[in-house]
């Protein structure tokens, strides 16, 4: 059975992350359940059931309020020793999301034969990977098929970053690692590509990502 990460662990991670400049903040665990009086929470994809909560709060967070400098990480965490490391999307990097029953490794090779090579991505739990992009390259977007099913992440999105804990008792971690000295890839380029994986395959269990109409996005030229 998976174990907890060890609060010194997050700690670590989290000083890690804000001297490299990522604006980080604690997210601690009671702000992942729903409320008793408002009921189920909604997620920034839209879904009242997303299988990805805490991984989309259904909240905006203040950018002025994070965590930007290590001596600040080290007071938050000495206050909130077991919170997940968090960020948020379109302050370091941008994020795209892609829900997929294919491996990591498959979707990697895609890219690399559209010779795109991808920056950090994630495993944000099952069946969810998010890509880093650079910041501020493309707008929120989505886009549902058989295939897959692909958000543009907006700004002010949740992030979890490695290895903080999801609610299946999972942790999220690198599938590609983050790369200070490396440029970020461009964000459009990213989710068009994605877009474009072969439709021959099924990516999504449907009684699991069945999501709302949704307008797509269609390409023209």
């Amino acid at each position: 059975m998976p174990q907890r990460p060890h609060p010194e662990t997050l700690r670590a991670a989290a000083i890690g992350y804000a001297s490299l400049g990522i604006p980080i903040l604690p997210d601690q665990p009671d702000n992942r359940w729903p409320d008793p009086v408002a009921g189920p929470p909604v997620c920034t994809c839209r879904r009242r059931d997303c299988p990805g909560l805490p991984v989309h709060l259904p909240r905006h967070l203040d950018l002025d309020g994070s965590a930007r400098h290590a001596r600040d990480v080290g007071r938050y965490w000495t206050a909130t020793p077991d919170a997940a490391v968090a960020t948020v999307a379109g302050a370091a990097f941008d994020v795209i999301e892609i829900h997929t029953a294919l491996g990591g490794d498959l979707i990697l090779d895609w890219l690399s034969a559209q010779d795109l090579p991808p920056g950090p991505i994630l495993r944000a739990g099952l069946g969810r990977l998010q890509l880093l992009a650079v910041p501020d390259s493309y707008q929120p977007d989505r886009y549902d098929s058989a295939t897959a099913a692909i958000l543009y992440l907006p700004t002010g999105s949740l992030i979890l970053l490695p290895p903080s804990p999801l609610n299946d008792g999972q942790s999220v971690s690198w599938l590609r690692s983050l790369d200070p000295g490396a440029e970020l890839p461009d964000g459009a380029e990213l989710f068009f590509a994605l877009v474009e994986l072969p439709t021959n395959r099924q990516l999504a269990n449907a009684e699991v990502y069945t999501f709302p109409a949704v307008r797509q996005h269609c390409r023209t030229g």
